[in-house]
């Protein structure tokens, strides 16, 4: 027989401390976890000032991230600070197994999240936490499950750990080729901004922490804006009332480049095939302006991912993470680049999209499986946790 409890009766719910930001430091200190911190184990600051030692957080300890999408997550890392805003659950280990809070509580965070109003950033309070109930099995049998899911979810993470491997793969092969086409030119370079008229860049909205639906007005993510096709869902609903201007919306035959991204993505660039009038340029979508008269946006958009391009922008992005990088409208008129004659742009960029064909499905073939990979801990938790006799 289960027992139904709230968490805050088998489990303590410790809020992390508010650290005074003036001792953070990347030099030295004691390592300070914030929410971005809790499912890599490393963290990007330390707090150089005194603290107590109940707020050390040490490897297993289970913490949970209480703003924006909420997470959950073993500490890996080594002994660190707990920030505000993260919270650690510590275990009346005579009633409850750890293993098994640490898997039920994920699927008790999703529920919570997709309950939560959209229309503001989501927080997620420790008395929230307590209030969740749980069916407590024996404690035998909570271990049972636990064990069971750890190793399922192993089971899970060597498959998506293949489907990255294979999704790199893919995309070595899309570089190869692509380089091997370039190489073939043997035209003098010129620059981007030599066959440019302009660049339009977005605005920058008040958005929701949800993503706009098909029909809702929505500003365009980073990731909008990869080495794939333009991902108009990845756009983020705007907040309020507004009525964009005509040079905010993205059109067919946008060429779009995003002027912040992690180091890989910085620069990247694609080619709109149709108009996505509820889709907005946002401050970090760029739309380059290009006189066709003496470029193709079809050249130019594997010209622009093309080695030269590419290590160009690399060098000139500047940020001190590799995980945002940004770069200027100097840097991106000053790309340099191969400028053949405009018909022979026009007939390398289709004998170029055809070889680049296999690469691309099998690149979103990968994709695919990444995508259904992702969805599956959610569902081995769900009918884990399932109650019984409902369907499985």
């Amino acid at each position: 027989m289960s027992e139904v409890v709230r968490l805050g009766d088998v489990c303590r719910i410790q809020n992390g401390f508010a650290f005074d930001s003036a001792c953070f430091t990347t030099k030295s200190g004691m390592p300070l976890i914030r929410i971005r911190d809790i499912s890599k184990g490393i963290c990007s600051v330390a707090y150089d000032g005194a603290y107590g030692e109940e707020f050390v957080v040490r490897r297993g300890d289970i913490l949970v991230g209480m703003d924006g999408e909420f997470n959950v997550a073993e500490w890996s890392g080594e002994p660190a600070l707990l920030n505000q805003r993260v919270c650690r659950l510590i275990v009346n280990t005579e009633r409850l197994d750890a293993g098994f809070l640490f898997h039920r509580i994920k699927q008790d965070l999703k529920k919570i999240e997709d309950s939560t109003p959209s229309t503001t950033v989501k927080h997620l309070s420790s008395r929230q936490i307590a209030l969740i109930e749980l069916a407590l099995p024996p404690l035998i049998e909570q271990r049972q499950i636990a064990t069971r899911l750890k190793a399922q979810l192993a089971e899970v993470e060597t498959v998506r750990q293949a489907a990255q491997s294979q999704a790199r793969e893919a995309e070595l092969l899309r570089r190869r080729v692509l380089q091997a086409a370039f190489d073939e030119l043997n035209d003098e370079p010129t620059t981007l901004g030599r066959v440019l008229t302009g660049i339009q860049t977005g605005k920058s909205f008040q958005t929701a922490e949800v993503l706009a639906r098909p029909n809702e007005l929505g500003v365009l993510k980073v990731s909008a804006v990869s080495w794939s096709n333009f991902r108009a869902e990845e756009a983020k609903a705007l907040k309020g009332d507004y009525t964009p201007a005509e040079s905010h919306k993205v059109k067919q035959g946008d060429l779009l480049i995003s002027r912040a991204n992690t180091k890989e993505l910085v620069g990247a660039v694609v080619l709109v095939e149709r108009d996505y009038p509820f889709r907005l340029l946002s401050d970090k979508t760029l739309r380059l302006l290009v006189d066709e008269s003496r470029a193709s946006k079809g050249y130019l958009l594997f010209a622009l991912r093309a080695e030269l391009a590419r290590e160009h922008i690399e060098l000139y992005a500047t940020g001190t993470s590799d995980s945002m990088r940004n770069i200027s409208q100097d840097v991106i008129a000053s790309i340099p680049l191969r400028l053949p004659s405009l018909d022979e742009q026009h007939r390398f960029a289709t004998r170029l999209k055809s070889q680049l064909a296999e690469a691309e499905t099998i690149a979103q073939a990968v994709a695919a499986q990444l995508a259904e990979i992702e969805r599956l801990p959610q569902r081995i938790l769900a009918q884990a946790f399932a109650p019984q006799g409902s369907p499985s």
